[in-house]
């Protein structure tokens, strides 16, 4: 790995990794929780996210949510937080000289939240409108519908966000008892990339690292399994219908990962993709529609979107199908494959070209795919894949049988029907 790569596990199972790079001058850190939606229980759904939230709303440093504000800008950088499937994130970016005080912050939110019952219930309405908000945004939404169906019946089909009926009962017993058993030394992975000196920053999070609860506190998540579906949903308040279709796909540490991205970009990924070439130049079928792969631990997706008037949607869905076929069929020509390495090299390098996207590139590593490559192995993961790996792929993965789709019409609903999805 270029710039010495510090990587170090503690005894207590904390994963922490640091990328010095010498001729930056701001530093990006990363808390990275291995818990996300999917390790949330029947009666815990949307409480990942809960959590994210209210730890914000007052810590034993900052006791009120004005004081982790305060903190917060006088960082004079970035500081935010996300929750995911099967991760949360409490991450910031600032100049050098502030890194202490931005550990200090970030080991507050993930070591010694307060879980005052007054400031629980307002950020409980903040996160109500979130989910309306959601609602309320097609393409959000018609995803959801995606993922329920799609993983109906697992943890994967949660909504991060949660079920309003379930998120407006959550309260101070909620959050510390999900706190208790999730924020602890194993599923803890600090990332750091930028102007840091190696010694130093382990000297910062000596103190934070002590506060953490021990062991393992949370049973591992059940397999997921991917199930074909077709759902169709009315929505009178769209003018457009909206669609999500998806295959199964490989998982994060699939030896097939690299040949599925490349499918992916061939399929929907640029300008010159099949779909967007067949679909929105030569028919006229649509505005938008893309490719994109969602993997995960032990399964994955690979995902096609799109918007088009109601009217043109069946003909959209069909010609889809043609596409998947086609590639399943005869393959990729070599230009088409050299187009996607492009694509995907390009992206990888745009990755490395800043402390933040540094720090994600190597909790990605290491959290998901389990290991710590450098930027030549990762490229040449990408010139490896053949055309005869990709028809592989093709061919494994575009099923008919194995398609699942949800459609969010207008107010006389969509009316895809199974022989659509049949090329």
């Amino acid at each position: 790995m270029p710039h010495a790569l510090h990587h170090t596990l503690t005894p207590e199972g904390t994963e922490i990794l640091i990328e010095p790079i010498s001729h930056v001058r701001s530093c990006s850190v990363g808390f990275w929780v291995r818990r996300g939606s999917r390790h949330e229980g029947p009666a815990e759904e949307g409480l990942a996210h809960f959590l994210e939230h209210t730890v914000f709303k007052g810590t034993e440093a900052y006791p009120t949510p004005d004081e982790v504000a305060a903190a917060t800008d006088r960082l004079g950088g970035h500081l935010d937080a996300f929750t995911g499937k099967e991760v949360a994130c409490f991450y910031g970016k600032v100049l050098a000289d502030q890194l202490p005080e931005l550990i200090h912050l970030l080991g507050e939110l993930v070591t010694s939240p307060r879980f005052e019952a007054e400031e629980l219930a307002r950020e409980r309405s903040v996160i109500l409108e979130e989910i309306a908000q959601s609602e309320d945004q097609a393409d959000d939404w018609v995803s959801e519908l995606f993922y329920g169906g799609f993983w109906e019946g697992t943890p994967l089909a949660h909504p991060i966000l949660g079920r309003r009926d379930q998120v407006s009962g959550y309260g101070p017993a909620e959050a510390r008892a999900f706190f208790d058993h999730t924020y602890r030394a194993p599923n803890l992975v600090v990332v750091a990339a930028g102007a840091i000196e190696p010694d130093s920053f382990q000297d910062l999070l000596k103190p934070i690292l002590e506060r953490l609860p021990k062991g393992t506190d949370h049973a591992p998540p059940k397999p997921a399994r991917t199930q074909p579906f077709l759902l169709n949903v009315p929505r009178k308040d769209l003018q457009q219908a909206n669609l999500v279709m998806g295959f199964p796909a490989p998982d994060h540490r699939s030896p097939d990962r690299a040949a599925a991205h490349l499918l992916s970009y061939v399929l929907g990924g640029g300008m010159a993709s099949r779909l967007f070439m067949e679909l929105r130049e030569r028919r006229g079928l649509c505005y938008q529609v893309g490719s994109y792969l969602s993997p995960y631990a032990d399964t994955g997706a690979l995902q096609i979107s799109a918007s088009c008037a109601p009217a043109q949607l069946r003909e959209l869905v069909q010609r889809t199908m043609v596409e998947c076929a086609r590639i399943r069929q005869t393959g990729v020509a070599a230009d088409e494959l050299e187009r996607a390495k492009l694509q995907a090299r390009t992206s990888l390098v745009f990755s490395q070209e800043s402390s933040s996207s540094r720090m994600f590139n190597l909790a990605h590593q290491a959290i998901h795919q389990g290991e710590l490559r450098s930027l030549d192995q990762q490229m040449a993961e990408i010139e490896g894949v053949t055309p005869e790996d990709l028809l592989s792929v093709a061919q494994d993965l575009l099923d008919p049988a194995q398609v699942g789709l949800s459609a969010l019409g207008t107010r006389r609903g969509c009316d895809i029907r199974p022989q659509d999805l049949v090329a």
